[in-house]
């Protein structure tokens, strides 16, 4: 019983639904409708290794958004195995990230500029009344958009140890 209860959070964990609504919150922290540099496309592939990651999750869910990205990655000084990780997770989550990505054009959340690789926001606001936890997870994921947006990709690649 206990195994089919782990492999349903598992899946409701990366979910490609859940993932797409995470990008566009993401897009929409880094450049909000209409509003500046666009995140490029590459830089999509950092949200769900962080935000499907426990003690990272928690730790954006926990920093305040002026922190900044050095701020949220500071916090793992004494465990920074576990921000060498999402390197391996950005690879294992691609095909869930890409689907993602998908369902987030196809659902008119976010849209891809093939020729730049910019990434916009399509729409402002998220809904009101979601669970709270996809609610924090969202924040976390706006919260990320905006930490990133404040630095160059090589600057976010050094901050999380990883390559894109």
């Amino acid at each position: 019983m206990r195994l089919n209860q782990d492999l349903d959070e598992i899946y409701l964990m990366q979910n490609p639904a859940l993932g797409a609504v995470l990008i566009w919150r993401f897009t929409e922290g880094y450049a909000p409708k209409g509003c500046g540099q666009l995140p490029c496309l590459p830089l999509l592939f950092i949200v769900l290794p962080i935000l499907y990651q426990e003690q990272l999750r928690n730790a954006a869910i926990a920093t305040n958004p002026s922190s900044g990205l050095r701020v949220f990655a500071g916090k793992f000084k004494s465990e920074q195995e576990i921000l060498f990780g999402i390197q391996g997770r950005m690879l294992r989550l691609r095909d869930v990230s890409l689907a993602s990505i998908s369902i987030a054009i196809q659902s008119g959340l976010i849209s891809l500029n093939t020729s730049t690789t910019g990434v916009e926001s399509l729409r402002p606001k998220a809904p009101a009344d979601m669970d709270e936890k996809i609610t924090a997870m969202m924040k976390a994921a706006q919260k990320l958009g905006q930490w990133c947006k404040t630095l160059t990709i090589q600057e976010v690649q050094a901050i999380l140890r990883i390559k894109l």
